[in-house]
């Protein structure tokens, strides 16, 4: 979306009651590109003109958003920030944002239940307080590059299954923007406690077997640690001690060699697509990939080695 006037673009972000007043001269220019589906939202606003904006966030969700260029500083809720700080929009509450006369910045927005697998037996009212006080951190990390080169691939989708890949790509984005919300609450509140050493076993054990039941669902680590009634870092701690893995990734193996299985089973008329759909994978190039990089041949190759050697 263009837009030529300030409140335009101020209004075609539903997520935000906005206001935009423009505060350099000159014909204003502006874009949005966001994508969104199932309570999550990315976006890249482009503004060429500096101006004030005031609003109040959406009481149902949690934003937040970093630049990627910035002409000169910004100013953020009594602050003077510069690219590398991120910005919170705290559900429910007021803010104030002043861009300069050249601004890219990127975001997500999530429902304010999906912060639920940070802590599962906390209300979500204690969100709304701890980033009250704290709506902006100094260091985005690698966050913010993953974000733009994420919105970047949706902008310009390719292939047949370009859907099923941004809905892929958008439930990463969730994964990851709750993981590093985690490690800032982590680095500042020092409140997530770590897993006992004696509890490693019993919470991977469980979670594995919640990953084997549900291997052809979309299941993310927000799904694992409300099942368990556990915290997304009690979870990781858990895998990394026992299977030197993260949560994600050991999933994805669980998922790889489950499909290799199917692939070398002899069962008549398998086909890859039909085996990456069963073990999970929504988007074949993925699945190929993934599987190629894991077993060092495309999955169309074990499929045929195994037929060659049947035969």
């Amino acid at each position: 979306m263009h837009a030529h006037d300030p409140q335009e673009q101020a209004s075609s972000f539903g997520m935000l009651e906005q206001s935009y007043e423009q505060l350099s001269p000159g014909r204003f220019s502006g874009s949005l590109f966001a994508v969104s589906a199932n309570d999550i939202t990315v976006f890249q606003e482009t503004l060429d003109q500096s101006v004030f904006q005031t609003g109040v966030s959406d009481s149902d969700h949690f934003t937040i958003a970093a630049a990627c260029e910035l002409s000169e500083r910004a100013y953020w809720n009594g602050r003077h920030i510069d690219q590398d700080a991120v910005v919170a929009f705290t559900p429910g509450r007021e803010f104030e944002l002043r861009t300069p006369q050249h601004a890219v910045c990127v975001g997500i927005s999530l429902a304010l239940s999906m912060l639920e697998s940070l802590a599962p037996h906390e209300p979500p009212e204690r969100w709304r307080k701890l980033f009250a006080g704290h709506d902006c951190w100094p260091e985005a990390g690698r966050w913010k590059g993953m974000l733009q080169q994420s919105i970047a691939q949706l902008q310009h989708p390719a292939g047949a299954s370009a859907e099923a890949g941004e809905w892929s790509d958008l439930l990463d984005l969730r994964e990851m923007t709750i993981d590093y919300l985690g490690s800032v609450i982590e680095r500042s509140y020092a409140t997530l406690p770590r897993l006992r050493v004696d509890s490693y076993p019993r919470i991977a054990r469980r979670a594995r077997a919640a990953m084997l039941e549900r291997l052809h669902e979309p299941l993310s680590v927000s799904d694992l640690c409300l099942q368990l009634g556990c915290s997304r870092r009690s979870l990781q701690y858990a895998f990394e001690s026992i299977y030197d893995q993260k949560p994600v990734a050991y999933l994805r193996t669980l998922r790889l060699a489950a499909a290799r299985r199917q692939l070398t089973s002899g069962a008549p008329g398998v086909t890859v697509q039909d085996v990456a759909a069963a073990v999970g994978f929504n988007h074949l190039p993925r699945f190929a990939r993934a599987y190629a990089q894991m077993y060092g041949e495309r999955p169309s190759e074990s499929l045929a080695a195994h037929r060659r050697t049947s035969a």
